[in-house]
């Protein structure tokens, strides 16, 4: 690739529980070069470090800028953010990630400032600037991944609460008598019922007690994570099992939808994350339909417009880099 010459280029970095993303953003918001790998949590945070800066240095090469070019680094990363000491004092599904100064460790790997803050709302931030919601002064985004989490847009501005939490819709209770989130505390959430790690759970429940799957035959082995691809193939070839538990995940990701647009009468539900990513309008289908018949003003309610990203799983690497290139954190 010929070597570009524009010298005002941002990293942004997408940090989650299953995988680490990093790309090349141009002013515009456009990803010019970008790479992919496997978070792999269980081996520590010095692991996931390392992982994370050969992330970065693959995506200037495949850009092909120099690293020179690089001039701030933003970083979307689940959790409890520092964001004045660019720290992540503790990871949502990364066990061992306390305090950990991820700062530190991008400006030993280039000299530049480092921007980190909550994943789901750098995501949010890069649907509002440069996404689907570009112009849309009042919505709700939800991010279904491994777990669940979300942004709110109120008037055009990220929507932060009193005490900086709001946003934290993974956690609205929807069964009260469900079970507990994977590694969490609140029972009957959202998280618990409908994330990617709650559908692996309860598929795997099922399997133990005896219901028939081709999951294992798509996996290395039986302990390999059931990913939002490997649940896409399996409902590809029909399995019978998969697919009733992800129609169980989607009636309960339409009743809470219903309770968004109840709560906050958005013109938009935009909904990204690896499961949307990899089963698209098969699962949002039902998502909106569900949505739409609990909702309680149903005067215009074709104003309110329930959708997929458009950004798609580059929506958390650019909104790292445009809060970068702004200097401004996304809270």
């Amino acid at each position: 690739m010929a070597k570009k010459t524009r010298s005002d280029y941002t990293i942004g970095v997408d940090l989650g529980g299953t995988k680490i993303l990093a790309g090349v953003v141009d002013e515009n918001g456009g990803v010019i070069g970008s790479s992919k790998k496997r978070t792999q949590p269980e081996d520590g945070p010095e692991a996931v470090l390392k992982r994370i800066v050969k992330t970065m240095q693959e995506a200037v090469e495949a850009s092909g800028i120099g690293i020179q070019d690089v001039k701030a680094v933003g970083m979307g990363a689940p959790g409890v953010i520092d964001m004045e000491h660019a720290m992540v004092v503790s990871a949502t599904n990364m066990p061992g990630w306390k305090n950990i100064d991820v700062g530190k460790v991008v400006r030993q790997w280039q000299n530049v400032p480092v921007w980190i803050s909550n994943d789901v709302r750098v995501a949010t931030f890069g649907e509002q600037i440069a996404g689907i919601g570009k112009g849309v002064k009042n919505f709700v985004a939800v991010f279904v991944g491994t777990g669940i989490g979300g942004g709110i847009v109120i008037d055009d501005k990220i929507y932060v609460g009193g005490r900086g939490s709001a946003g934290e819709i993974g956690h609205m209770i929807v069964l009260a008598d469900g079970p507990f989130a994977v590694g969490g505390s609140v029972r009957g959430s959202i998280e618990a019922i409908a994330s990617r790690a709650a559908i692996e759970r309860d598929l795997r429940v099922a399997m133990s007690a005896g219901r028939q799957s081709i999951l294992p035959t798509l996996v290395p082995d039986i302990n390999s994570k059931f990913t939002s691809s490997i649940l896409a193939r399996a409902v590809d070839k029909g399995d019978a099992l998969t697919i009733e538990v992800l129609q169980r995940a989607a009636h309960y990701l339409g009743l809470h939808a219903a309770s968004l647009i109840n709560a906050f009468d958005p013109e938009m539900l935009i909904y990204g994350g690896g499961v949307l990513e990899a089963l698209g309008e098969w699962i949002l289908a039902p998502i909106r339909s569900i949505a739409l018949q609990y909702s309680l003003n149903k005067v215009n309610l074709d104003k309110v417009r329930v959708v997929e990203s458009k950004l798609g799983a580059s929506a958390g690497i650019i909104g790292a880099a445009l809060m970068a290139r702004r200097g401004n954190f996304v809270i």
